[in-house]
């Protein structure tokens, strides 16, 4: 069965209630792939130049704004995609969630 699932009241998707538990496992997968590339941003963050000359100073200085420094940075985006996924699996709970308390009703009924 079918149920549409709501994240944050912005986006839905319709996912198959029986299914639920594999694509659970899935985004845990996932969310583990950007927990690393979060990791990997905020060490790209930190990496001394080798060197001290003005050129790779300011090419080292770059890569860890951009790996970590504000808007669009590596980490922004990583952290923000485990926000999404952390919400959409919530999302995915509730659901069933309502749908085993829906089922319990109608048993007893």
């Amino acid at each position: 069965m079918s149920e549409p699932v709501s994240v944050n009241g912005r986006q839905t998707f319709y996912v198959d209630l029986d299914r639920a538990p594999e694509l659970l496992a899935e985004l845990d997968g996932v969310r583990a792939k950007y927990e690393e590339a979060r990791k990997t941003a905020a060490e790209l963050g930190n990496i001394m130049p080798p060197f001290a000359d003005d050129v790779t100073v300011e090419v080292f200085k770059k890569l860890g704004e951009r790996a970590q420094g504000g808007e669009g940075c590596l980490y922004d985006t990583a952290q923000g995609m485990i926000q999404w996924i952390d919400d959409f699996k919530a999302a995915i709970q509730k659901t069933i969630d309502e749908h085993k308390r829906i089922d319990e009703e109608n048993r007893m009924a």
